[in-house]
């Protein structure tokens, strides 16, 4: 006949218990996460914290915590600040902020290239000038041709010159307003 009362049978639903509840180390790494997104909410201008569903009482302790100007004072109200988010639910606070990162890794991939295509159009790149114009205008065909080889002489003579690269600015203007759409 087998006790229920045992010692065995208590040991094994208190080993049971214990993995459901996380370690002390989790919850630390769990509480600095929720912390570093407090600062991350409190860290958005206005425009990108009005695009995140963040709930009213939170707002408000973003601001108290922006109005903070001590360095104590600021750690200890984003201290509360994430004892306030632990209440809520965090996830589609992180969504919005990941979709903020995602378009702003988009942007500054698209500025780089344009960049690029400026650099090659330059003759700055493996390839010549007039090899680049003619690949840009492949890509891109329904760019101002007459503008681009026009900015494009210019430019490489101002740099020849040493003269203020005004004609290279106009030219990557012109390439921005090709390659990214508005």
């Amino acid at each position: 006949m087998i006790d229920d009362d045992s010692p065995k049978s208590s040991e094994k639903s208190s080993e049971h218990d214990d993995s459901l509840v996380p370690s002390k180390s989790q919850r630390k790494r769990d509480a600095h996460e929720v912390r570093d997104l407090g600062g991350e909410l409190a860290a958005l201008g206005a425009s990108e914290r009005a695009r995140v569903p963040i709930p009213e009482d939170i707002l408000m302790e973003i601001d108290k915590l922006n109005a903070a100007k001590a360095h104590g004072a600021r750690k200890r109200q984003l201290g509360f600040l994430a004892k306030q988010l632990r209440r809520h639910d965090v996830q589609p606070m992180v969504d919005a902020l990941e979709a903020i990162r995602q378009n702003a890794r988009s942007h500054t991939l698209l500025h780089h290239n344009v960049e690029e295509w400026r650099d090659k159009l330059l003759g700055l790149k493996d390839l010549g000038a007039s090899e680049a114009l003619t690949q840009f205008l492949v890509e891109y065909p329904d760019a101002d041709r007459q503008r681009l080889r026009q900015l494009q002489r210019k430019a490489i003579t101002e740099r020849e010159a040493d003269r203020p690269p005004a004609s290279a600015r106009a030219l990557f203007k012109l390439v921005r307003e090709n390659v990214i759409p508005s």
